[in-house]
Parts: C-alpha cells; structure tokens; sequence
C-alpha cells in the first residue's frame, strides 16, 4: 500500500519544524509558519516569498497528500509573488482528522474559504490567485464555482472535473492494450492474464465505480505493469531523478522534513485517500456544468499521456468553460508528459504558469 500512496502523492507533500517562526530569507523575501483555525482542525502553512506582491495559494495533490510544492516553486514564483502553502485538512503538518463526516468536498470548500479570508487579512490588499496540481486543480474548481468573487485567476494543472469520463477513458486504454496483447502474444500464461484483465475492466465498469479505491489501485499500479505502460509518466526512465530528491538530505532541508515525518504523512493520507475514493460524492465527480458560472481567467494544463485524468480531461474541461472570454482562458497540453509535468516537462511547464500569472497580475 504505500508504495502504491508514494506513487499517489508523487511530488505534493509538505511540512514544518516550528510555527510562527519567521525570517527574512533575500531581500523583500519572507519566509513564516503558522496554523489557520477552521471548523475542528487547524491547517499547517507556510508562507514564502515578497510581501509586496501579488498572492498565490497552491493546492497540493491527494485527497489528504501533502505538499512539498516549495521546493518546485521557490525559483518559479517566490521572488515574484508572495506564495502561500497549507496541509489540507487531516494532511501532512495539520491536524489529525479521523472524523468521515468532515472528509467531503463542501468540507475542503468551507476550508479553503477560510483560508482564502485568513490570508486576505493577514495580508491584505492584494490579488489572490489559485495553483492547483492534481486533486488541486479539481479543489480549485470547486472553489471557484462557490468563491469566485474572492479569486483573481487559477491554474488547474493535471486537475478533473468529470472523474466518470477519467475512469472510462483509463478502462478504455487499457481494454485496447489487452485486446491487442491478446491477439499478439503465443504465450499461454500470458494470454490468460490479459483474458482476466479484460474480464476485470468490464466489471469494474459496470460497477459504476462502487469499490473505487481497490478498483483505482488495480487499473491505476497493477494491470499497467502487464500492459506495458504507465499511468503517471511517459517517461518512466525519469522516475529516478524523483527517487534522487527523495534521497537527498538537502530536499529534507529545504522543505522542513524528515523521512519519519514523511512516514507518518504517509499513514495519514492513506486514511483520508481511501474515505474519499469510497465516497459517491467524489468517486463519481461531475461538475462540468457548473464550471459555466466561472468567469475568472484559468489555464488548464496538462501532459498529453496523463492517463490519471484522462487524456481529453483539458479539452473537456476548457470547453466547459463556456463563459471566460477567450482572451482570459488558455489550454496548454504538454508533450511527452503525463502526471509528473514537473520532471518530464519542466521548461514548458513554469513557462506556460509563469506567463499566465504575469498576464493576470
């Protein structure tokens, strides 16, 4: 299991070694913990970079990963933007959260809005604007369809807003993958592997997603290996520069961690990941009708092969987005990459958000 969770969580994990510990990093720079209070809990933040400009609030990955997005924003947006990083509810640095009833998404909504409203009082008069990577760019559009009035402008990167249509879209892949295995190979163990996945995708499918997190962990990290692909990357090769950082005792450093901490964060998301996934609310998420009412600037990004989301997930999104002049709304697919656009496609990758932040602010 947590090798199928380090895999989940890939690059958005976070923590803290002190709260309310400030300094002064560069010139104009700051660098400060604290806990936001919100309803039962409170959410481990750190807020980095120049106090005089503009805001942006990064939503990490998960349900309940955390983030270490510091280390692949600090030379992107820090020196320009006062960049604000928070655990979200029962994740990495924040409080515990045993309680299922508090694990939904109008719960995370009602989180975000009241650290949307801490951070525009602690720092106020300033634009705010939303970063989302992965489950965070579906949090962001959730916010967005209830706070807009609050946002200045949002990047979904590798987000979804219809999850039905990711699901169908990776069972469809792979039913093609197995179909032409099948037909290829001679070998007997082999061909009968194939037969049973094929057999498994169309119950899955027919389920309608009712036992979602067994199911995801079988066509997401076990069928894939049989298949000969891989549902996170397009480039497998460059998994070892991520196991390198993980590795590296100065990444610990950076982002205020220890490989302990990292375990217990690990237990941590596994509990909140599967409350989600085994919840209808958000294992069958549709929410693109009620992506019209945004009217803020968004760019949807993502990997050609992002095979996680779906890979027609940015088209569908973007198209939804029927009521953002189109001078305001962008779609960005990036080549060669799937879920892990930092590693595979990095230059394209923060120039695409570096230039649609500076457009907006």
């Amino acid at each position: 299991m947590k090798r199928v969770l380090l895999s989940l969580i890939t690059i958005y994990f976070i923590s803290i070694n002190s709260c309310e510990a400030q300094k002064k990093t560069k010139e104009n720079q700051i660098d400060t913990e604290f806990f936001i209070p919100i309803e039962k809990s409170n959410l481990y933040t750190r807020v980095v970079g120049n106090p005089e400009k503009p805001i942006i609030i990064t939503l990490h990955g998960g349900p309940g990963a955390f983030s270490v997005d510091h280390e692949f924003f600090r030379n992107i947006f820090e020196k320009d933007y006062l960049v604000v990083y928070f655990d979200q509810r029962g994740g990495g640095k924040s409080d515990e959260c045993k309680d299922k009833s508090m694990l939904t998404t109008d719960q995370f909504v009602k989180d975000l809005d009241q650290v949307v409203d801490y951070i525009k009082e602690k720092y106020p008069n300033k634009k705010i604007n939303l970063l989302g990577t992965s489950w965070g760019g579906t949090y962001g559009f959730l916010y967005l369809i209830k706070h807009q009035d609050k946002i200045n402008s949002f990047i979904s990167s590798s987000g979804f807003a219809d999850s039905p249509q990711r699901n169908s879209a990776l069972i469809s892949h792979e039913r093609k993958l197995a179909n032409e295995l099948l037909k290829s190979t001679t070998d007997s163990v082999k061909k009968k592997r194939f037969a049973a996945i094929l057999i498994k995708l169309d119950e899955i499918e027919k389920s309608g997603f009712k036992n979602f997190f067994s199911d995801m962990n079988l066509i997401r990290y076990e069928f894939p290996k049989d298949l000969g692909f891989d549902v996170y990357w397009a480039r497998p090769e460059l998994k070892e520069k991520k196991d390198e950082l993980l590795k590296d005792t100065a990444f610990y450093a950076r982002v205020k961690y220890t490989p302990e901490l990292l375990e217990k964060a690990i237990e941590k998301l596994e509990y909140i990941n599967e409350v989600f996934m085994n919840t209808e609310s958000y294992n069958n998420l549709n929410i693109l009708n009620e992506l019209t009412v945004i009217k803020k600037p968004v760019l949807v990004i993502q990997g050609e092969y992002d095979y996680a989301i779906g890979v027609e997930q940015g088209r569908t999104i973007y198209n939804a987005l029927k009521n953002i002049p189109k001078k305001d709304k962008e779609l960005v697919y990036l080549k060669n990459a799937s879920h892990n656009t930092p590693f595979e496609a990095p230059e394209e990758y923060y120039g695409a958000m570096k230039a649609f932040f500076k457009k907006h602010n």
